[in-house]
């Protein structure tokens, strides 16, 4: 199982704008799917899927146009839509680490979680991105879901992982 965090904003692309509307209708998702085993089967991607409400969710289209959503390595399509930053903070114990989590053969999850941010009110940033399989093949990936939680700097909300932004 692999776990990964990280802090982007994004904006999303596609030759096929109502199929990309019609992914955005999948529902919220919460924590982190750390006691989801691989290969697990129908109940591990209902457990993950209702996890999502524990996250804010960040629309596909918002990702940038020219990143695919579709591509055969999960961990790849998620280091790309959220980038580490271009160059790492001189302050502070800034942290990313990205996880991979195989819930089911037909759907994966990677965490990215960046800690330690030069940010008054944001400790850290955990972004998970969902990924479907597609094609006969069973190799490609498709991006259906995104979202974000926080952790707040002491005095500025909550200390736990939460979709509440920090004050």
């Amino acid at each position: 199982m692999i776990v990964l965090f990280s802090t982007l904003s994004l904006v999303a692309c596609s030759s096929e704008p109502k199929k990309l509307a019609d992914d955005l209708s999948v529902p919220p998702i919460t924590s982190p799917v750390t006691d989801i085993q691989e290969g697990s089967s129908t109940v591990g991607i209902a457990q993950a899927t209702k996890e999502r409400e524990n996250y804010n969710i960040i629309k596909l289209n918002k990702l940038p146009k020219a990143l695919s959503l579709k591509e055969s390595d999960p961990k790849a399509i998620a280091t790309a839509a959220f980038p580490p930053p271009d160059e790492k903070p001189q302050e502070g114990n800034f942290q990313r680490d990205v996880i991979v989590n195989k819930v089911a053969p037909n759907f994966v999850t990677v965490l990215v979680t960046e800690t330690g941010l030069l940010d008054d009110s944001v400790h850290g940033i955990r972004t998970r991105v969902d990924f479907e399989a597609s094609g006969s093949d069973g190799k490609s990936w498709k991006m259906v879901w995104i979202g974000s939680q926080y952790k707040c700097h002491q005095g500025r909300g909550q200390q736990d992982w939460s979709k509440k932004l920090c004050i």
